[in-house]
This record gives C-alpha cells, sequence and structure tokens, in this order.
C-alpha cells in the first residue's frame, strides 16, 4: 500500500520529498528501526519536510508511517512463520493484533484503488443482465457465493458453482444480454481463463473482482474492481485476499441494494424488525 501512495501523490511531491521517498522505497527493511532525525540526516534534508511527505501521503506522522510500512512489508520465510508477519510463537494478543492490523490495511487498500466510473458501470452491468453465472476457486469461490444470496435479494437470476464445468455448460448457453462475473485473486486460475474465454466467444460481457496489476483475467474482462496484491503467494490463510474480495461485494451490492429498493426490499426490512422486537 505504501507504494500505491507514493504513485498517486508523485506529481505532487517536491524534489526533497522525492529524494526521500525514493530512499524509503529503497530502503524499506532498515527504516523499520530508523529515526526521523536519522531519516533527515541522510537524505539531506529537515525534519519537516519529511513530516510534510507523511502528511502527504495521508498520515497523521512518521510513527503512524512506520506502523503502515512495517504492516505492509514482505516478511522472509522462515520455519517460524506461519504467514506474513505472523509468527508460530506468537501471543493470543499479538495473533489478534495482527490479524486486525491485515485487515484494515487490506479494505484501505481496496477503497483506496476504488473506480467509481468502473464500480458504477458494474452496477449498470448486472441490474441489466438477464442471467449471472458467478465463478471463483477455493476461498474466492465462497465469496462468490456470498455475492450470489445477496443478488438472490433483488431477484437476479444468479448461479455460483464450485464445479467450473457445470460453469462452462452454463456460460456457453449465454448472450450479450446476461454477465459472467469472475473472482481470482491472481488473475491467472485456468477455469477463470477458460470461462472468460468462452464468454468471450458468445459475446458475453464480463467484471472480474481481482488484485491490481496485469494478468490474464484482468486482459480478457471488461470491467476490472481491483482487490489489494500485498498477500505473499505463500499464503495458508488467505486474510488480505478475502477482505479485499469481501470489501468490493460489499460496495457492489449496497449500491446495488440502493438502486433496486423498492416496496419489497421495504418489506423484508420490516419483517425483519418485527421478528428481532415482536413486542414492540
Amino acid at each position: 500500500m505504501i507504494n500505491l501512495k507514493f504513485r498517486e501523490v508523485k506529481k505532487d511531491l517536491s524534489s526533497k520529498e522525492l529524494r526521500v521517498a525514493q530512499y524509503i522505497m529503497d530502503h524499506s527493511q532498515t527504516l523499520k528501526n530508523m529515526s526521523i532525525q536519522t531519516l533527515a540526516k541522510l537524505n539531506h534534508v529537515s525534519t519537516s519536510t519529511i513530516l510534510r511527505l507523511c502528511k502527504k501521503l495521508d498520515y497523521n506522522g512518521f510513527s503512524d508511517f512506520k506502523v503502515d510500512l512495517i504492516s505492509s512489508s514482505p516478511q522472509k520465510l522462515s520455519t517460524d512463520v506461519l504467514q506474513d508477519d505472523i509468527n508460530l510463537n506468537d501471543t493470543l494478543i499479538d495473533v489478534n493484533r495482527k490479524v486486525q492490523a491485515m485487515e484494515k490495511s487490506s479494505i484501505d487498500e481496496t477503497h483506496s484503488m476504488l473506480k467509481p466510473k468502473e464500480l458504477d458501470k458494474a452496477i449498470d452491468l448486472i441490474i441489466a443482465s438477464n442471467k449471472i453465472i458467478i465463478f471463483g476457486s477455493s476461498s474466492s469461490g465462497l465469496v462468490g457465493k456470498e455475492l450470489e444470496y445477496q443478488l438472490i435479494k433483488i431477484k437476479k437470476d444468479v448461479n455460483c458453482h464450485f464445479d467450473a464445468h457445470i460453469q462452462k455448460s452454463i456460460v456457453s448457453t449465454l448472450d450479450k444480454n446476461d454477465l459472467i462475473i469472475i473472482i481470482s485473486h491472481s488473475g491467472e486460475t485456468p477455469e477463470c481463463i477458460e470461462l472468460l474465454k468462452l464468454g468471450q466467444k458468445n459475446k458475453v460481457p464480463s467484471i472480474a473482482i481481482t488484485k491490481m496489476g496485469q494478468s490474464q483475467v484482468s486482459m480478457l474482462a471488461d470491467i476490472i474492481l481491483h482487490t489489494t496484491s500485498t498477500e505473499h503467494v505463500s499464503r495458508l490463510i488467505p486474510i488480505r485476499s478475502k477482505m479485499s474480495q469481501i470489501s468490493v461485494i460489499n460496495i457492489l451490492v449496497t449500491n446495488l441494494f440502493i438502486r433496486k429498493y423498492d416496496e419489497r426490499l421495504l418489506l423484508q426490512t420490516q419483517n425483519r424488525e418485527e421478528r428481532k422486537y415482536p413486542h414492540r
């Protein structure tokens, strides 16, 4: 996320701030134990220059910046590491704190990458489509099932199977009035690529929820909704990617519910309220 923020504000940085930013990217590992005074001295700038850089990157100060840097930096693999910066000898409190930091940074990064125009197009496509096919493998498939469940509430004809062969058979019957939604963290899942190619052949519009960066999925899909790309390939528990995907799903569904809000959804809300508070 640090590199992403640097790219976003690069054009607004002074020459001194650019020099410090480049130093930080080149020496991120050693910076963790460095004071703001040492960083300033090494770059021949004042501490106020570094503080201005932190402000432009949307941090409250240098300490706030370092916390984010530590949580987002890749970690070397070892036998004591479960994944990212979570160690096998961490206490319960340490694990809770680290998981919370990972979840928060994933959500923040996802929202910073959100392109309103692409989101708006995706919402329009979902509303206009006759039939929707959703596919993702492993944990991405579980996120797909959540999206399926939510779309049923607004009476969409939607289908999410874990079996790619079943989805392939259904996609072969679709046309330009239908929609394929692919969820893939890597953007290189073979089944996802095959479904997109088949859909493209039949001129079926497509949305991909995938990590930022070039991939076969992002090249094939019509609309891309980016998720975080900072998760290590060796992960056992897809905390970052799953939180990022769920965040995108929540944004999509909330906006869809606002667009499609009618008497039926109002009745659903009232019924839930009555079941929870029957004696009101």
